[in-house]
């Protein structure tokens, strides 16, 4: 017979063994495979991206048993968005450049086709008055001006460069030089005028001239929330959602597409990863697993759910919003949970008593992800981004590949006990 001291210790280790079956990261690894290939177009807004991954989650939905809030998984909506569907091209100096890896253009670039001079725009000139008004009286028409960066990492003086661009004989554009990054996005509506950033050790000191064509269309986009629910065994009419954006920035003409590992098909497959192990272990309350479309062009799903809802907002009591999931190493962050201390706490009592993450830190409000409309509707909600040593964000790195999720299973065990306890202080 076992001691009751080793009693407790074998209980434990089996309801942990049985706990490790409740995720399964190698379900996780091809739901990010599948999102971020490229069939799948950077799940944006051409060739029918983000289409294709609402299918795949609605099919996801379907397999693990969640029933549709009405007659059919999707609420559809509509906006309009910038596409780059065909030509994103730049030569300089008869030196092509690879879009994505090189250069991006600014999200809203307007469309522009031909041959233009460069000149390097020195920044103590223009933040000079008696240069600045030299700058202003010079033919720039058909001009690139490459723009520094001086002193403390600050920009030129932005309303001066306005004026530069946008006087009479105004320059054609600008470029960025130097970039650590190209973080790219995705816009509703066309910018004034080009912008070029390029990958720093790209270009020489002296420019002098760059072929650009850039296609771009305006466009009018359908698309849709995948909405589907497991119901409660003892409070069916009291719901905790589960919420994540699947859609990310697309392709930036033909060749540079944005795979979105991190952002946010790391956050869908945790979202797909709750629904399967809630399917098998149905919960005392209701869970509502949302998957939103554009939140890229400005939470626009999220915010079309709330302004139309499905279930009165009134009875949910929590929002639990994943996004950025792949890593973990240093941690996690709820955004808003200095907003709502009762609850960070219970995060942090559950993190304790599982040993999952080394960190649970605290943020305040931020309109950064699919929590804040739910916020402003006054229905509690929290964001959990992971933290950890990786570097892509909104670039074309950002590949299944290229993530670990080295403490996805720690994550995905936090989410479900913190889930539970919630649900506990409801009886």
């Amino acid at each position: 017979m076992l001691k009751p001291r080793s009693y407790i210790l074998w209980l434990w280790s089996l309801l942990s063994l049985l706990n490790a079956k409740a995720q399964d990261i190698d379900y996780a690894k091809q739901c990010i495979k599948t999102l971020c290939s490229d069939d799948f177009a950077g799940r944006g807004y051409i060739n029918e991206g983000d289409k294709k991954a609402a299918a795949f989650i609605k099919d996801e939905f379907a397999a693990h048993k969640l029933i549709p809030l009405g007659n059919q998984y999707y609420q559809g909506f509509g906006f309009p968005v910038v596409i780059y569907p065909d030509r994103v091209f730049l030569n300089i100096d008869n030196y092509e450049l690879t879009p994505g890896e090189d250069f991006i253009i600014n999200p809203g670039c307007p469309a522009i086709s031909g041959n233009y001079k460069v000149l390097r725009l020195d920044s103590a000139m223009v933040d000079n008055s008696l240069e600045f008004k030299k700058w202003t009286k010079k033919n720039l028409k058909g001009t690139f001006l490459i723009v520094d960066e001086i002193k403390g990492k600050k920009l030129i003086h932005q309303e001066r460069l306005t004026a530069i661009l946008n006087n009479e004989i105004k320059a054609r554009g600008l470029i960025y030089d130097n970039q650590e990054n190209l973080v790219w996005g995705v816009a509703i509506n066309f910018e004034s005028y080009p912008i070029l950033h390029i990958k720093k050790g790209i270009l020489p000191r002296l420019v002098l001239k760059l072929k650009l064509t850039v296609d771009a269309s305006r466009i009018p986009h359908s698309t849709q929330n995948v909405i589907g629910m497991i119901k409660g065994s003892v409070q069916p009419d009291s719901f905790i959602f589960i919420t994540a954006h699947y859609d990310h920035l697309g392709m930036m003409g033909k060749e540079a597409m944005f795979p979105g590992a991190n952002d946010n098909a790391s956050g869908v497959a945790m979202l797909l990863d709750l629904a399967r192990h809630y399917s098998q272990q149905p919960p005392e309350m209701s869970i509502v697993f949302i998957a939103f479309a554009a939140e890229e062009a400005g939470l626009i799903g999220s915010y079309y759910y709330t302004e139309n809802p499905l279930l009165p907002l009134s009875k949910i009591s929590l929002v639990v919003n994943l996004d950025l999931m792949a890593t973990g190493d240093k941690g996690l962050t709820a955004v808003n949970g200095l907003i709502h201390p009762e609850l960070f706490s219970l995060l942090q009592l559950s993190n304790t008593r599982g040993n999952y993450l080394p960190d649970i830190a605290a943020r305040g409000k931020a309109m950064n992800s699919d929590h804040f409309h739910f916020t402003e509707n006054n229905v509690p909600a929290l964001f959990f981004y992971l933290r950890g040593e990786y570097h892509h964000y909104h670039d074309v790195g950002d590949k299944a590949n290229a993530i670990t999720l080295s403490k996805y299973n720690e994550a995905f065990k936090l989410m479900r006990d913190f889930i539970n306890s919630r649900m506990k202080l409801e009886f």
